[in-house]
């Protein structure tokens, strides 16, 4: 059964998925920004228009992890999620430690054994639900840093794999710009992580394809999950992420692969004035190269639905 805001569902009512996009997302202190506030009633009209863009390709779930102090809002996805007859699975977790994030965790670490607060958070959260709302959070995200792991991220990580192992929680991970991902898998191991019930984010901006290859050899699942996304330095652009797809997909890996965009469909505060992404590019101009280069319709259903479902069994 999988775990969504709007209670569990069997994984035979899915069509189609997205394994990571965000409704609305935001960084610490946009609370704060007077000229450009976040307005919701906008965010629910952003929202709604880029879930009929994904309904037209019968995409009936998708991943939301947007973790804590980055504008989740349980109650927000369980409306959309409602309005749009799209499902949704929201993240318990957090994200990199950068500026001022994490600033919950920093607080709490004056107070007793951080690693076992955010053991009992993730527990609290995909069991009992998020705050007072009583929605369950259906995977956790973990994220590292830029070619570092900090301290406290290591914490986090080994947090979710403990978790993970005592209640069969997915997780899914945050690689910024596609690096650490042996690292993370070395941590998610060594605390008990199962892989099959692990994706390792953002590998369409790794250009290593061998690390790729030697994470899924392991049996965890890998995201192609940031087409579209071209501001990010350093990264390889849309067509060179299809074309390292295409390679691994002729090798054989593609029981290991989920496609998606990590759009952002209402950005909150300042960075609101960036130019929009939108989520359907996976199904508009992604699966027909791959149809056009003889990809197989199993293997596609793979990327598109069935990897991502595998993680939820």
């Amino acid at each position: 059964m999988i775990q969504t805001v709007r209670g569990k569902i069997k994984e035979e009512s899915i069509h189609n998925t997205l394994a990571h996009e965000h409704l609305v997302f935001g960084y610490p202190g946009l609370k704060g920004e007077e000229d450009n506030p976040y307005q919701e009633e906008t965010a629910y009209e952003n929202c709604i228009l880029r879930m009929d863009m994904i309904k037209r390709h019968d995409v009936d779930l998708i991943v939301d992890p947007t973790p804590f102090e980055c504008g989740r809002d349980p109650l927000f996805m369980k409306r959309i999620s409602q309005d749009s007859d799209v499902n949704i699975v929201c993240a318990t977790g957090f994200y990199k430690d950068e500026d001022d994030r994490l600033s919950i965790l920093k607080g709490m670490s004056y107070t007793g054994d951080l690693g076992n607060d955010i053991v009992l958070l993730f527990i609290k959260e995909t069991d009992k639900g998020i705050g007072n709302s009583r929605i369950k959070a259906g995977i956790i995200k973990t994220a590292t840093s830029y070619k570092k792991i900090t301290a406290l991220e290591q914490l986090i990580l080994e947090s979710a794999a403990k978790v993970q192992y005592a209640c069969g929680i997915p997780v899914y991970t945050h690689c910024d710009r596609g690096t650490m991902a042996t690292e993370q898998c070395e941590i998610l191991l060594a605390n008990g992580a199962d892989p099959h019930k692990t994706l390792i984010g953002h590998q369409t901006s790794n250009r290593d394809l061998d690390e790729i290859r030697a994470i899924m050899e392991k049996g965890f699942l890998v995201g192609f999950d940031q087409f579209g996304i071209l501001s990010i330095p350093d990264i390889p652009n849309d067509e060179e992420k299809t074309e390292n797809l295409l390679q691994l997909l002729k090798e054989g890996y593609e029981d290991h692969i989920v496609l998606s965009h990590d759009c952002i469909f209402d950005r909150m505060g300042y960075v609101s004035k960036s130019k929009p992404r939108w989520p359907d590019q996976i199904y508009t101009q992604i699966v027909p190269i791959l149809k056009e280069k003889g990809v197989d319709e199993a293997v596609i259903r793979k990327l598109t639905r069935d990897n991502l479902l595998s993680i939820f069994r």
